[in-house]
Protein backbone atom coordinates (compact mmCIF):
# COMPACT_ATOMS: atom_id res chain seq x y z
CA UNK A 1 0.00 0.00 0.00
CA UNK A 2 1.67 3.67 -0.89
CA UNK A 3 2.30 5.38 2.16
CA UNK A 4 2.52 9.43 2.14
CA UNK A 5 4.56 11.51 4.53
CA UNK A 6 3.84 14.89 5.57
CA UNK A 7 6.76 17.32 5.83
CA UNK A 8 7.59 18.24 9.53
CA UNK A 9 5.68 20.85 10.89
CA UNK A 10 7.62 22.34 14.23
CA UNK A 11 3.55 23.87 15.30
CA UNK A 12 2.22 20.08 15.48
CA UNK A 13 1.57 19.05 19.31
CA UNK A 14 3.90 16.25 20.35
CA UNK A 15 1.28 14.19 22.36
CA UNK A 16 -1.02 14.41 19.63
CA UNK A 17 -1.34 10.72 19.78
CA UNK A 18 -0.62 8.35 23.11
CA UNK A 19 2.58 9.84 24.17
CA UNK A 20 5.53 7.26 25.09
CA UNK A 21 7.49 9.44 27.57
CA UNK A 22 6.83 10.25 31.01
CA UNK A 23 6.29 14.13 31.91
CA UNK A 24 9.30 16.54 31.60
CA UNK A 25 9.56 19.74 34.13
CA UNK A 26 8.66 21.54 31.07
CA UNK A 27 5.38 19.97 30.76
CA UNK A 28 4.57 20.55 34.98
CA UNK A 29 1.89 23.01 34.04
CA UNK A 30 -0.32 20.71 31.86
CA UNK A 31 -1.09 18.77 35.45
CA UNK A 32 -3.80 21.28 36.48
CA UNK A 33 -5.70 21.16 33.19
CA UNK A 34 -4.83 17.37 33.29
CA UNK A 35 -6.00 16.90 36.48
CA UNK A 36 -9.47 18.50 35.46
CA UNK A 37 -10.33 16.43 32.89
CA UNK A 38 -9.53 13.38 35.04
CA UNK A 39 -12.61 14.94 37.11
CA UNK A 40 -14.59 15.43 34.20
CA UNK A 41 -14.22 11.27 33.01
CA UNK A 42 -14.62 10.51 36.40
CA UNK A 43 -17.95 12.33 36.30
CA UNK A 44 -19.10 10.78 33.13
CA UNK A 45 -18.33 7.06 34.74
CA UNK A 46 -20.17 7.80 37.95
CA UNK A 47 -23.41 8.84 35.88
CA UNK A 48 -23.48 5.82 33.78
CA UNK A 49 -21.96 3.78 35.98
CA UNK A 50 -25.54 3.97 37.86
CA UNK A 51 -27.28 3.03 35.21
CA UNK A 52 -26.61 -0.38 35.58
CA UNK A 53 -21.72 -6.34 34.12
CA UNK A 54 -18.21 -5.27 35.33
CA UNK A 55 -15.36 -6.19 33.52
CA UNK A 56 -11.98 -5.32 34.04
CA UNK A 57 -9.66 -3.43 30.50
CA UNK A 58 -5.96 -2.84 31.47
CA UNK A 59 -5.91 -1.51 28.40
CA UNK A 60 -6.87 1.35 25.86
CA UNK A 61 -8.23 2.74 22.82
CA UNK A 62 -5.21 2.16 21.19
CA UNK A 63 -5.23 -0.80 19.30
CA UNK A 64 -1.21 -2.55 19.26
CA UNK A 65 0.62 -2.51 16.36
CA UNK A 66 0.63 -5.34 14.23
CA UNK A 67 2.80 -8.34 15.47
CA UNK A 68 3.34 -6.63 19.12
CA UNK A 69 2.30 -8.12 22.46
CA UNK A 70 2.09 -7.28 26.05
CA UNK A 71 1.16 -9.29 29.13
CA UNK A 72 -0.21 -8.02 32.61
CA UNK A 73 -0.50 -8.94 35.94
CA UNK A 74 -3.29 -7.36 37.63
CA UNK A 75 -4.41 -7.71 41.91
CA UNK A 76 -7.86 -6.66 42.57
CA UNK A 77 -10.76 -7.35 44.47
CA UNK A 78 -14.56 -7.85 43.18
CA UNK A 79 -17.94 -7.17 45.61
CA UNK A 80 -20.19 -8.97 43.77
CA UNK A 81 -23.84 -9.82 44.93
CA UNK A 82 -25.56 -13.23 44.03
CA UNK A 83 -27.98 -13.49 46.59
CA UNK A 84 -27.76 -13.42 50.24
CA UNK A 85 -24.79 -11.17 51.51
CA UNK A 86 -22.62 -9.75 48.89
CA UNK A 87 -19.20 -11.88 48.50
CA UNK A 88 -15.44 -9.83 48.55
CA UNK A 89 -13.68 -11.75 45.76
CA UNK A 90 -9.81 -10.85 45.99
CA UNK A 91 -8.21 -12.24 42.86
CA UNK A 92 -4.85 -11.87 40.65
CA UNK A 93 -5.95 -11.91 36.74
CA UNK A 94 -3.37 -12.61 34.24
CA UNK A 95 -3.91 -11.56 30.52
CA UNK A 96 -2.11 -10.75 27.25
CA UNK A 97 -3.21 -9.41 24.37
CA UNK A 98 -1.92 -9.37 20.82
CA UNK A 99 -1.57 -6.88 17.70
CA UNK A 100 -3.49 -8.76 14.53
CA UNK A 101 -3.72 -5.66 12.18
CA UNK A 102 -3.02 -2.28 13.22
CA UNK A 103 -6.29 -1.59 13.70
CA UNK A 104 -7.53 -5.37 15.05
CA UNK A 105 -6.48 -6.33 18.46
CA UNK A 106 -6.68 -10.03 19.97
CA UNK A 107 -7.00 -10.61 24.04
CA UNK A 108 -7.41 -13.24 27.15
CA UNK A 109 -7.74 -12.91 30.03
CA UNK A 110 -7.26 -15.17 33.72
CA UNK A 111 -8.93 -14.21 36.42
CA UNK A 112 -12.31 -14.66 38.23
CA UNK A 113 -12.83 -16.58 34.98
CA UNK A 114 -11.71 -16.97 31.38
CA UNK A 115 -12.25 -14.21 28.81
CA UNK A 116 -11.44 -13.59 25.14
CA UNK A 117 -12.06 -10.47 23.33
CA UNK A 118 -11.15 -8.58 20.02
CA UNK A 119 -10.69 -5.06 19.67
CA UNK A 120 -11.60 -2.96 16.76
CA UNK A 121 -10.45 0.71 15.96
CA UNK A 122 -13.44 3.22 15.30
CA UNK A 123 -11.27 6.31 15.37
CA UNK A 124 -7.65 7.05 15.38
CA UNK A 125 -5.98 9.99 17.04
CA UNK A 126 -4.11 12.25 14.22
CA UNK A 127 -2.89 15.79 14.02
CA UNK A 128 -5.31 17.76 15.67
CA UNK A 129 -7.02 15.37 17.40
CA UNK A 130 -6.14 13.19 20.19
CA UNK A 131 -9.54 11.16 20.66
CA UNK A 132 -9.54 7.29 20.14
CA UNK A 133 -12.46 5.08 19.86
CA UNK A 134 -12.66 1.29 19.70
CA UNK A 135 -15.37 -1.67 20.22
CA UNK A 136 -13.69 -4.50 22.20
CA UNK A 137 -16.67 -7.36 21.96
CA UNK A 138 -16.08 -10.50 24.50
CA UNK A 139 -17.37 -13.79 25.92
CA UNK A 140 -16.60 -15.08 29.02
CA UNK A 141 -17.33 -17.90 31.79
CA UNK A 142 -16.96 -17.64 35.62
CA UNK A 143 -18.37 -20.97 37.62
CA UNK A 144 -18.20 -23.15 40.53
CA UNK A 145 -18.16 -20.74 43.78
CA UNK A 146 -21.18 -20.74 46.17
CA UNK A 147 -24.20 -18.02 46.22
CA UNK A 148 -24.53 -18.36 50.06
CA UNK A 149 -22.97 -15.93 52.50
CA UNK A 150 -21.08 -18.08 53.89
CA UNK A 151 -19.44 -20.10 50.79
CA UNK A 152 -20.00 -23.15 51.91
CA UNK A 153 -23.41 -25.07 51.66
CA UNK A 154 -25.18 -23.49 49.39
CA UNK A 155 -25.70 -23.51 45.65
CA UNK A 156 -22.92 -23.80 42.83
CA UNK A 157 -23.27 -20.88 40.32
CA UNK A 158 -22.18 -20.89 36.85
CA UNK A 159 -22.09 -17.47 34.46
CA UNK A 160 -21.47 -17.23 30.74
CA UNK A 161 -21.73 -14.03 29.13
CA UNK A 162 -20.23 -11.56 26.50
CA UNK A 163 -19.76 -7.69 26.65
CA UNK A 164 -19.98 -5.00 24.60
CA UNK A 165 -17.49 -2.20 25.80
CA UNK A 166 -16.99 1.17 23.56
CA UNK A 167 -13.33 2.41 24.64
CA UNK A 168 -12.84 6.08 24.60
CA UNK A 169 -8.98 7.44 25.34
CA UNK A 170 -7.77 10.60 25.59
CA UNK A 171 -4.21 11.65 26.92
CA UNK A 172 -4.42 14.48 29.53
CA UNK A 173 -0.78 14.63 29.99
CA UNK A 174 2.73 13.18 28.62
CA UNK A 175 2.59 9.71 29.61
CA UNK A 176 -1.31 9.20 30.94
CA UNK A 177 -4.06 8.23 28.62
CA UNK A 178 -7.77 8.25 30.42
CA UNK A 179 -10.06 5.92 28.99
CA UNK A 180 -13.82 5.85 29.51
CA UNK A 181 -15.52 2.31 28.91
CA UNK A 182 -19.33 2.12 28.81
CA UNK A 183 -20.43 -1.12 28.04
CA UNK A 184 -23.78 -4.02 27.91
CA UNK A 185 -23.35 -7.23 28.42
CA UNK A 186 -25.55 -10.07 28.51
CA UNK A 187 -24.86 -12.79 31.61
CA UNK A 188 -26.42 -16.41 31.95
CA UNK A 189 -26.42 -18.42 35.35
CA UNK A 190 -26.84 -21.40 36.04
CA UNK A 191 -27.60 -22.77 39.28
CA UNK A 192 -26.60 -26.35 40.25
CA UNK A 193 -29.92 -27.38 41.88
CA UNK A 194 -32.24 -30.38 41.56
CA UNK A 195 -34.15 -27.96 39.01
CA UNK A 196 -31.07 -26.44 37.52
CA UNK A 197 -32.22 -23.20 37.87
CA UNK A 198 -31.48 -20.60 34.96
CA UNK A 199 -31.59 -17.15 34.40
CA UNK A 200 -30.84 -14.24 31.35
CA UNK A 201 -29.39 -11.11 32.71
CA UNK A 202 -28.62 -7.99 30.64
CA UNK A 203 -27.05 -5.28 32.16
CA UNK A 204 -24.98 -1.80 31.35
CA UNK A 205 -21.81 -0.36 33.25
CA UNK A 206 -19.00 1.57 32.45
CA UNK A 207 -14.97 1.16 33.20
CA UNK A 208 -12.65 4.30 34.14
CA UNK A 209 -9.04 3.84 33.96
CA UNK A 210 -5.73 5.84 33.93
CA UNK A 211 -2.63 4.58 32.18
CA UNK A 212 0.63 5.47 33.08
CA UNK A 213 3.00 4.69 30.89
CA UNK A 214 6.61 4.14 33.05
CA UNK A 215 9.07 3.46 30.09
CA UNK A 216 8.37 2.28 26.71
CA UNK A 217 7.76 -1.32 27.99
CA UNK A 218 5.98 -0.89 30.71
CA UNK A 219 2.73 1.07 32.31
CA UNK A 220 0.49 0.69 35.32
CA UNK A 221 -3.39 0.92 35.41
CA UNK A 222 -5.44 1.33 38.08
CA UNK A 223 -9.04 0.84 36.96
CA UNK A 224 -12.39 1.40 38.58
CA UNK A 225 -15.60 -0.70 37.17
CA UNK A 226 -19.18 -1.18 38.53
CA UNK A 227 -22.52 -2.76 36.27
CA UNK A 228 -25.94 -3.96 37.09
CA UNK A 229 -28.61 -5.35 35.42
CA UNK A 230 -31.36 -3.68 34.17
CA UNK A 231 -33.51 -6.41 32.62
CA UNK A 232 -33.71 -10.06 33.86
CA UNK A 233 -35.59 -13.27 32.74
CA UNK A 234 -36.22 -15.99 35.54
CA UNK A 235 -36.67 -20.01 34.44
CA UNK A 236 -40.55 -20.41 35.02
CA UNK A 237 -41.45 -16.65 36.00
CA UNK A 238 -41.34 -14.24 33.23
CA UNK A 239 -39.30 -11.07 32.67
CA UNK A 240 -38.50 -8.84 35.79
CA UNK A 241 -36.85 -5.22 35.19
CA UNK A 242 -34.32 -3.94 37.18
CA UNK A 243 -34.51 -6.59 40.42
CA UNK A 244 -32.54 -9.52 41.00
CA UNK A 245 -29.31 -10.12 39.73
CA UNK A 246 -25.39 -9.81 39.99
CA UNK A 247 -24.30 -5.90 41.18
CA UNK A 248 -20.80 -5.73 41.32
CA UNK A 249 -17.85 -3.51 41.96
CA UNK A 250 -14.45 -4.05 40.56
CA UNK A 251 -11.01 -2.29 41.55
CA UNK A 252 -7.80 -2.95 40.83
CA UNK A 253 -4.33 -2.23 39.00
CA UNK A 254 -2.76 -3.14 35.95
CA UNK A 255 1.10 -3.72 35.50
CA UNK A 256 1.28 -3.88 31.89
CA UNK A 257 4.53 -5.27 30.19
CA UNK A 258 5.47 -5.43 27.04
CA UNK A 259 4.49 -3.60 23.28
CA UNK A 260 5.23 -0.93 21.50
CA UNK A 261 3.38 2.52 22.47
CA UNK A 262 1.02 4.19 19.44
CA UNK A 263 2.28 7.14 18.92
CA UNK A 264 0.57 9.79 16.87
CA UNK A 265 2.62 8.98 14.01
CA UNK A 266 2.06 5.18 14.42
CA UNK A 267 -1.61 5.19 15.76
CA UNK A 268 -2.34 6.86 11.86
CA UNK A 269 -1.14 7.67 8.73
CA UNK A 270 0.13 11.15 8.32
CA UNK A 271 -1.88 13.46 5.88
CA UNK A 272 -0.74 13.25 2.03
CA UNK A 273 1.04 16.97 1.25
CA UNK A 274 -0.84 19.58 -0.18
Amino acid sequence: MKQHFAPARPSAAPDAGRPAALSTPGHSSAWPRALARLLTFALLVAVLGTTGCAVSSYTTAHPLPRGTSTFWVAPQAMRIAVGGAPQMMPFVELGTRYGLTDNVELGARLGAGLQVDAKIALLRPRAGRKLALSIAPGVGYIGNFSGTPTGSGGDDLHFAGATLPLLISYPIADGLDVTLGPRLGWLMQVVETSSAATSHTAAAGASLSVRWQISRAFAIVPELSFAAPWLRALTGTGVVAGTGGQRALQVGVGFVFGGATPTAASASPAAPPS
